[in-house]
């Protein structure tokens, strides 16, 4: 995915849109380009920079009423993202060769791109960016071939408190929205699904159904003239099917919105299915007290289900057995079945398997959270997944969040 977000399209807390990612940024880059036009007249005459100040609040008003109207989005195309941050880098580094470097008025305007950075990006950009941050203030100040400066212990105080709310800029969003980011993301996936869900709803289900309607008025009329044609039910066997199919699927999107634990979910979503089918399902789940991220809970969730959904339709199985506990900080889930099995060896190679792409959806998805996922299966021998996750998630370390 190739985008400059950690947040995903969401609802923020009070827009229900991009409002919270805007209007942070926003502020901050008004209420510092305040203070620097009040400083700027307040040291006069013995602010002296390069260009007219005049001239240069001009520039940089038009620039951060540019920002201003078109914030940075968390569906920003990577390339577009990075590059609009570096122009934002580089006149912040430009202001502060043109002021003074560390004594510039302008100093705090150029906090902005840390600030966007802990609320856009991931841990590792945001560091990068701080640390350049700070470097750009030394080069201004100590390097400076357009203002004349000086070493003093003040000035390298000032350096100092800089490098220190640079450092607090750029860790304290990233944490305190940890939890919010994840919340959000959970989200864009849920409503992800539900989109996925209401297009085959409205295109393959109803496609089917039409397809089943007409093939059952074309065997009534065969009927009629005396016409008995196997491969006609075949067919109206082969849509059933297709139709059930479907309909597991717009129903494996749409269900668990992560409104309720995980858990009791599952346990009513797998007892549901042994007045469904004639596979008698045994659940064993002692895990009520884990509290997993909701997008890692989700992704167990839907593991699970589609597994059962290849147990449903390829194993033959009379039973089947869905088990999760945790061990030593690991989150142990385990479906099995007494049912045909395959050949294992095909899925470790890439080979194709009698369940098609589900395993390797599975196995995408347990990698997603950064677990592990195993397949014991023989001929005739039924089958078992193992999936194996983290119980826990440091902050700002989540696998799926990585880019």
């Amino acid at each position: 995915m190739k985008s400059l977000r950690l947040w995903p399209q969401g609802k923020a807390p009070w827009n229900k849109g991009q409002g919270y990612i805007s209007f942070v940024p926003s502020v901050y880059r008004v209420v510092a380009f305040v203070i620097a036009i009040v400083q700027v007249f307040s040291l006069s005459p013995t602010y002296q920079p390069t260009v007219s100040p005049v001239a240069l609040i001009t520039g940089i008003g038009i620039y951060t009423l540019v920002k201003v109207l078109h914030p940075p989005k968390w569906n920003q195309p990577r390339k577009l993202g990075h590059s609009l941050l570096a122009i934002d880098i580089a006149v912040c580094f430009t202001l502060l060769m043109l002021t003074g470097g560390v004594l510039s008025p302008y100093l705090l305007y150029t906090l902005t791109p840390v600030l966007t950075a802990a609320l856009l990006l991931d841990a590792k950009v945001t560091a990068a960016i701080a640390v350049l941050s700070v470097a750009y203030v030394n080069i201004s100040h100590f390097a400076n071939p357009f203002v004349a400066t000086s070493l003093s212990l003040a000035k390298l105080s000032y350096i100092t408190i800089y490098s220190i709310a640079v450092g607090l800029i750029a860790t304290l969003p990233y944490l305190t929205n940890v939890n919010f980011r994840q919340r959000l993301q959970a989200e864009d996936i849920i409503r992800e699904r539900q989109r996925l869900s209401r297009e085959i709803h409205d295109g393959s289900a109803q496609t089917l159904s039409a397809l089943r309607w007409q093939v059952q008025l074309l065997n009534r009329r065969l009927t009629k003239l005396g016409v008995d044609l196997v491969e006609v039910d075949q067919l109206e066997r082969l849509i059933d099917k297709a139709n059930r199919e479907t309909r597991d699927s717009i129903e494996l999107l749409r269900s668990y919105t992560g409104g309720s634990s995980l858990m009791p979910y599952c346990r009513q979503y797998l007892h549901g299915l042994n007045g469904e089918t004639d596979i008698r399902f045994r659940v064993d789940i002692d895990t009520d007290e884990v509290k997993l991220p909701l997008t890692a809970e989700l992704e167990l969730l839907r593991i699970c289900q589609e597994a059962v959904s290849n147990i449903r339709k390829h194993s033959g199985a009379s039973e089947a057995h869905i088990k999760l506990n945790t061990t030593n900080g690991r989150v142990q889930l385990s479906i099995s079945d007494n049912g045909s099995g395959f050949d294992a060896t095909t899925f470790y190679h890439g080979g194709a398997t009698s369940g098609g792409h589900g395993l390797e959806i599975m196995r995408e998805r347990t990698e997603s959270i950064g677990g592990q996922m195993r397949v014991l299966s023989m001929p005739g021998m039924g089958t078992e997944v193992q999936v194996e996750t983290p119980s826990k998630f440091p902050r700002g370390r989540l696998p799926w969040a990585k880019r």
